[in-house]
């Protein structure tokens, strides 16, 4: 009495290759939200927050964001800029 093994029943092709690209989308997904994540939290460099102020709106926000010694970020900078309408 030998008994065969039972072997799995295998999921549809296509229900894998979806599973496949579903899990592409969130790994991309993460990584782009990781490199956005640091991104918003480097400082801009002095170069950049020149050509930044392209408006009187803009150039009194850096110099008010930036008083006391306070080094904007990038994501201050996109706040800054979205307050002016830049």
């Amino acid at each position: 009495m030998s008994s065969s093994p039972n072997p799995r029943k295998a999921l549809n092709p296509h229900l894998q290759g979806l599973l496949g690209i579903l899990l592409g989308v969130i790994v991309i997904a993460a990584v782009l939200g990781l490199l956005r994540l640091r991104r918003d939290h480097t400082p801009v460099d002095p170069a950049e927050l020149s050509l930044s102020t392209t408006s009187s709106c803009m150039a009194q926000a850096i110099q008010q964001a930036s008083s006391g010694g306070h080094i904007i970020t990038y994501g201050e900078l996109d706040d800054l800029k979205r307050r002016c309408g830049s």
